[in-house]
């Protein structure tokens, strides 16, 4: 879900895991403030119970609506745990019959997330088990220590390969686990990953425009009462941003689904990387950050 955050005099939108149980009567999400973090760090020192805040989502599709069998295995790495902890509060409300068996992956037991949360759940769903590998061991620690490696993966969990897989964590983390996965024998029509964000490669670097790149044509965009020019080999986004034109953006690479504007007139080449449902889609909607103008365009939010 994308958070829409009033910081001084700038609307930032910052995108984020939901936590919480999707028949959850509230939505929560579990935000690392960063040493460098900007906007992580506002948010620590500045919001508090009771503010209101806008959002839009949720968006994406890792869910356990993706498995077909009870057999599950989550797999995770720092705040990658938050997703799979929406799905095991959903597993632990519905008392459902799914064994899951989570590997997690932390810098130290210290930083280990919902340890508490876990332990408690285990006393009502039995069929729950943990494993915690920490890559700087301190005394007192008598878990798995080190990366995830075939040999130390298929010791805790012997059966991994024939489950169900949900993994979440760094994008090196996530490769790694699904060539293990292969390497076992796993089916890779079972292995999910929740893609949140993108390469930088794929990412716009909104900050980076200055001016507008060669284009073989230039088109009007007209985005409710404001007009700007786009040229073919741009994004709408890319456009909308050089000529100070506020589309609400969060990972500007076609994932999260925050520049999803309605296409009243005009066509677009548009490739994005799910941030956009099909049936959105078919509706007439597009992501201002993955699709490029075809002819003059009218958009709206």
């Amino acid at each position: 879900m994308t958070l829409r955050l009033p910081i001084g005099n700038d609307v930032l939108y910052r995108t984020f895991s939901i936590a919480s149980a999707p028949d959850a009567d509230t939505i929560s999400m579990t935000i690392k403030s960063h040493p460098n973090g900007y906007v992580t760090n506002w948010m620590r020192q500045n919001l508090k119970a009771g503010d209101v805040l806008e959002a839009v989502g949720p968006n994406g599709r890792f869910t356990l609506d993706l498995a077909d069998d009870d057999q599950l295995a989550f797999v995770s790495a720092g705040s990658g745990a938050s997703p799979l902890m929406s799905m095991l509060r959903q597993i632990a409300m519905k008392k459902t019959q799914q064994e899951v068996a989570w590997l997690h992956w932390a810098r130290t037991a210290d930083d280990i997330l919902f340890a508490d949360e876990i332990k408690e759940i285990q006393t009502i769903h039995k069929g729950l088990t943990v494993a915690v590998f920490v890559s700087h061991a301190t005394p007192g620690w008598f878990g798995y220590v080190g990366r995830p490696r075939r040999a130390t993966l298929s010791a805790a969990l012997p059966d991994f390969a024939r489950r169900t897989v949900f993994c979440c964590g760094p994008d090196g983390f996530m490769q790694t686990v699904r060539a293990i996965h292969g390497a076992e024998g796993g089916d890779p029509r079972k292995f999910h990953i929740e893609n949140f964000g993108a390469l930088k490669s794929d990412a716009v670097d909104l900050n980076k425009i200055q001016q507008a790149p060669i284009a073989e044509q230039r088109f009007q965009v007209q985005f409710g009462n404001k007009c700007f020019q786009a040229g073919s080999n741009e994004t709408i986004l890319a456009a909308a941003t050089r000529q100070n034109v506020v589309i609400p953006c969060g990972c500007a690479a076609g994932i999260c689904g925050t520049c999803k504007v309605y296409l009243a007139e005009g066509s677009v080449e548009m490739r994005h990387n799910g941030g956009l449902s099909p049936e959105d889609e078919e509706a007439g909607f597009i992501l201002a950050c993955s699709s490029k103008p075809m002819t003059a365009l009218q958009i709206r939010s």
